[in-house]
């Protein structure tokens, strides 16, 4: 009568732990392509809601006061000076415009709030060129202006902010607008 003797042989062959290594890899390329992309969408959902949430204070703000309200990027917030032509440049403020002059003078205006600078490589365009947003006290606006939000350079994910000239905030969302020259 024969036996048959078993093998203790513990582990893995080479093949077989290159094909544990070939899918891994596969799920972990997946995987990182849609949290990426996933990033992206919430930077750009994030900024929007931010920014409709500082423009609907800046407009109550002004009605509360009486004073006019800016918002407007600042090279040096917190120092007196005039509001940047670009909103790539500097921090994005409001503040009262207590002396009505267009800039921010830390003497006389009253700084409300400072919003830190753009996430890097994203970039904020003005439908209105070097225009800042001036809500008076009625909360109106002179005219509408729009904002597109680029979170990335391949403007996929791009997203509008509108400020309508009854100083009414609107999310318009994804947008095929740009935001290079």
């Amino acid at each position: 009568m024969k036996t048959c003797q078993q093998s203790n042989n513990k582990g893995f062959t080479l093949i077989e732990l290159m094909m544990t290594l070939a899918i891994a890899g596969v799920l972990l390329s997946i995987a990182l392509f849609s949290t990426t992309q996933m990033t992206s969408q919430e930077k750009a959902n994030n900024f929007v809601t931010e920014f409709k949430r500082n423009l609907k204070f800046a407009r109550a703000k002004a009605m509360t006061t009486g004073d006019p309200v800016i918002v407007c990027a600042v090279t040096n917030p917190g120092t007196t000076g005039a509001c940047s032509a670009d909103w790539q440049t500097g921090t994005i403020v409001m503040f009262s415009d207590v002396n009505s002059n267009g800039s921010f003078d830390s003497t006389t205006d009253v700084l409300i709030r400072s919003v830190s600078s753009l996430i890097t490589n994203s970039q904020l365009k003005s439908s209105v060129a070097g225009a800042s947003i001036r809500f008076d006290a009625r909360g109106q606006v002179a005219a509408t202006q729009s904002f597109t939000f680029c979170p990335t350079s391949d403007n996929k994910y791009n997203v509008s902010v509108q400020v309508t000239a009854a100083g009414a905030v609107r999310n318009l969302g994804k947008t095929t607008a740009t935001c290079g020259t």
